[in-house]
């Protein structure tokens, strides 16, 4: 992933207000990187929102405990960042073939980092209880004083995506180095996903424990070990356990990995909960039909005829809305807080000028454009297709597979309907059967198929309230460190984890903390991180910890 430069706030609007609007927006909501997908098949009901789309009411510094600063005691600093660095050396690669725990070598990787763990944190392994789940799933558990609290639940994961053999010579440092140059950046895969994450929690728990801090709620490390390939393996037996531990809705709060953190945006510092995530499915399109000699074609081949049936696709993309999404939330908090233009302002505040504002913002085919789409509405990407085995043979089976990423307010179900209903009267007008997933599986021929792939369906996440005990401790927390930031919703269009927990608690966060300019290089060549990034990330954690002394929720 890349991460996007953070563009200056204008006073006037350049060109057409929307082209303004979108370049002030794209970075403030997700870095290009989170276009990740990870896919499995789940259910959970349409997720709900709240009409108005207003800027949360901004929650009350919170700052119990003693107040440490990471970056100003150079002898942590060292430590710190030498134990970040040594988890990168280690590699943790997840590939998309891979098969189970001790089925598959490729997971020994993770041995060699549970070792390097339990070494780098002697006094987090002799204070904690850890338990493992699937060989390499990591669950510790800090158990709190009074156990009447539901507890807090710190996510992060131990794999990292492949470092791809053909790009070692494009990067700057050895992506297993882990060097840390001359202006503070420490390069290497898994710096900033997400080893930064899972090595700063530790790090901050095992600083708590050296002070003598006992918490009062209980605190669990939950480490899964394929996220970057669904989390099949890992994080579903780590929710799995929880939930029956503890209960559905068990957990007051969740916090995870996110692709928003705490930057500027129209003048004003900004930090972004992600507090929803879009759904996903991939769906196949299979034409069948009579081969024979090519001298002799049919007026649609089938691959003629899966052109049309995609081209049909891409000429009804799903609408864009900006009424109850998470984006429109975030303008309104850069309106109430924020130096925004007033013809923007104007539009942000009125309902009815949400449709062509959201038009108007996805109007273009650039960059910025196109992921204002992504987070507006349901993406389609026809990402494979193959057919025929010989050039003067007709094809007999072609086929074709698109990728969706589905809207906050929708739903899996809902989407496939909508395919189905585009393509029906164009599979009608070429008099073929359209066996829709499954309807016709006995026609094997003059059929076009329109089927699930798999367990690739992922429904809409639903949404963490933006009100109640688990906004104010996290919001108040940001403020304790970023003392004029405004807290704000945002989104993911990417996938994690947290999609395995969301039996466990209602209110699930994903997110930074830090400066996302402090990140750089998601998932591609010459990925790092900052050191600054990752004393915030320990700092983060170490305050959130001791804000739960006191914290009134169930």
């Amino acid at each position: 992933m890349e991460s996007e430069k953070l563009l200056p706030t204008a006073n006037k609007p350049t060109q057409k207000q929307s082209s303004y609007s979108r370049k002030l927006l794209v970075v403030p909501l997700l870095s290009l990187a989170a276009l990740w997908t990870l896919y499995q098949r789940a259910s959970a009901p349409p997720p709900s929102f709240d009409p108005a789309s207003s800027c949360p009411v901004q929650p009350e510094p919170l700052d119990v405990g003693t107040h440490w600063v990471p970056k100003d005691d150079a002898e942590f600093v060292s430590v710190a960042l030498d134990r970040l660095r040594g988890a990168i050396r280690i590699p943790t690669q997840s590939y998309d073939d891979m098969g189970n725990p001790g089925d598959d070598d490729r997971f020994d990787g993770l041995a060699k980092f549970s070792d390097y763990l339990e070494k780098t944190f002697p006094l987090l392994h002799e204070t904690l209880t850890l338990e493992k789940l699937n060989t390499y799933a990591r669950l510790y558990t800090w158990e709190g004083t009074n156990k009447a609290l539901k507890p807090i639940v710190l996510m992060a994961h131990q794999d990292v995506v492949p470092v791809n053999p053909s790009t070692i010579d494009q990067w700057t440092h050895d992506p297993w180095a882990a060097d840390l140059d001359k202006d503070g950046w420490i390069w290497g895969r898994g710096s900033t996903d997400c080893k930064n994450t899972l090595i700063g929690s530790l790090s901050a728990v095992q600083q708590l424990i050296s002070t003598g801090f006992v918490p009062e709620r209980t605190v669990i490390l939950s480490f899964g070990f394929d996220e970057e390939i669904s989390g099949r393996r890992s994080a579903r037996f780590l929710a799995e356990l929880l939930e029956k531990r503890y209960g559905k809705d068990g957990v007051s709060l969740i916090f995870d990995e996110g692709f928003t953190g705490v930057d500027k945006a129209y003048d004003t510092t900004f930090a972004r909960f992600g507090l929803a995530e879009k759904g996903a499915v991939n769906l196949q399109l299979t034409v069948l039909t009579p081969g024979g000699h090519s001298s002799v074609p049919p007026k649609h081949t089938g691959v003629g005829i899966m052109s049309r049936l995609l081209v049909a696709l891409e000429d009804h993309p799903s609408p864009v809305k900006l009424d109850g999404n998470p984006v429109l939330s975030y303008l309104q908090c850069a309106a109430d807080y924020g130096n925004m233009d007033k013809k923007e302002k104007k539009r942000v505040k009125d309902p009815k000028a949400w449709p062509k504002f959201a038009a108007d913002l996805t109007s273009g085919n650039d960059r910025e454009s196109l992921i204002l789409k992504a987070f507006l509405g349901t993406t389609q990407a026809a990402d494979l297709i193959t057919g025929g085995v010989k050039v003067n043979a007709l094809p007999e089976y072609t086929s074709a597979t698109i990728n969706y990423r589905i809207d906050f307010h929708s739903t899996v179900a809902d989407h496939f309907a909508n395919v189905a209903s585009i393509l029906a009267p164009v599979v009608k007008s070429l008099n073929l059967t359209f066996s829709v997933d499954g309807s016709h599986e006995d026609v094997t021929n003059s059929v076009v198929r329109l089927d699930y792939v798999g367990e690739s369906s992922i429904e809409p996440a639903p949404i963490t309230p933006t009100e109640g005990p688990a906004w104010d401790l996290m919001g108040g927390t940001v403020k304790a460190i970023w003392e004029d930031a405004v807290v704000a919703p945002s989104g993911m269009i990417a996938n994690t984890d947290t999609k395995w927990y969301w039996n466990v608690s209602k209110n699930i966060y994903r997110f930074v903390p830090s400066s996302l300019e402090l990140l750089q290089n998601f998932h591609t060549v010459d990925e790092r991180i900052h050191t600054d990034a990752h004393l915030s990330t320990i700092e983060f954690y170490y305050k959130l910890i001791q804000n739960t002394q006191g914290w009134k929720s169930p």
